[in-house]
């Protein structure tokens, strides 16, 4: 069987402990995510006070009782206060992730990483949490600004807030924090794993340079050479003398 490469090993390991960790997670969630109820008790009551009336937490479970009111055929044209609740571990899930990055790097000091991982993401999911439950305050009032008492500028950065509490801090943040935890070991094996397997397998072929065709040879422009000699003679004829 081929061995794994680091990045191979790197990805079936996080693979595989973020399946295991996640199911172990679903069953511990009511008691490791309480202190992010907690938080998030402490920043709807002074942040949307406004709107929240009383929060009540227990584990596993968040019931937000608000002072915005409808009255609507659900309610029998009665005037009800709206009330909402939500489960802190749905959006806590990033947790078992950071933790399956941080075990599959396989690295001393993985104790320490995982405590400082859990206290660095409980503001966050707190975040996600918060406004996943003003968001239903919302939709429960079918975005009536004159119920909710706010700006059409307000409503649409709580709408902001809610996709990025609920689609991308959940997830990205405990990988990014990860990365900057363990960063020496991404340099250290996962980049130069990276950099050895992007190299081609087949090593190139020497160039071979040709050299340039030799001068053609000079040519010696030698006189012609003759079997015989040529001589040439010249006859002179005297007019005759007169003799007297």
């Amino acid at each position: 069987m081929k061995r794994l490469n680091p990045i191979q090993r790197f990805a079936v390991l996080a693979f595989v402990g973020i399946i295991v960790l996640t199911t172990v997670w679903t069953k511990l969630s009511p008691w490791i995510s309480y202190p992010v109820a907690v938080i998030s008790k402490e920043g709807l009551e002074d942040l949307a006070a406004g709107w929240v009336k009383q929060v009540q937490i227990s584990p596993g479970k968040m019931e937000v009782d608000t002072n915005v009111g409808i009255a609507n055929a659900q309610t029998g044209g009665r005037w009800v206060e709206i009330s909402v609740d939500a489960d802190p571990g749905r959006y806590a899930y990033g947790f078992p992730i950071f933790l399956a990055l941080l075990l599959a790097a396989w690295r001393k000091g993985r104790v320490w990483r995982a405590i400082v991982g859990y206290i660095v993401l409980l503001p966050f999911q707190a975040f996600s949490i918060c406004t996943s439950l003003l968001m239903q305050v919302v939709l429960a009032t079918n975005l009536d600004l004159r119920l909710l008492k706010i700006s059409q500028g307000q409503l649409e950065g709580l709408a902001y807030g809610y996709q990025l509490g609920s689609l991308v801090l959940p997830t990205l943040v405990p990988f990014l924090l990860w990365l900057w935890m363990d960063r020496q070991f991404v340099n250290d094996v996962l980049v130069e794993a990276w950099k050895k397997n992007i190299q081609p397998r087949i090593a190139p072929k020497p160039m071979v340079v040709k050299a340039p065709p030799p001068p053609p040879p000079e040519q010696v422009i030698r006189p012609a050479e003759t079997g015989a000699e040529i001589s040439h003679s010249i006859s002179i004829t005297l007019p005759p003398r007169n003799e007297q």
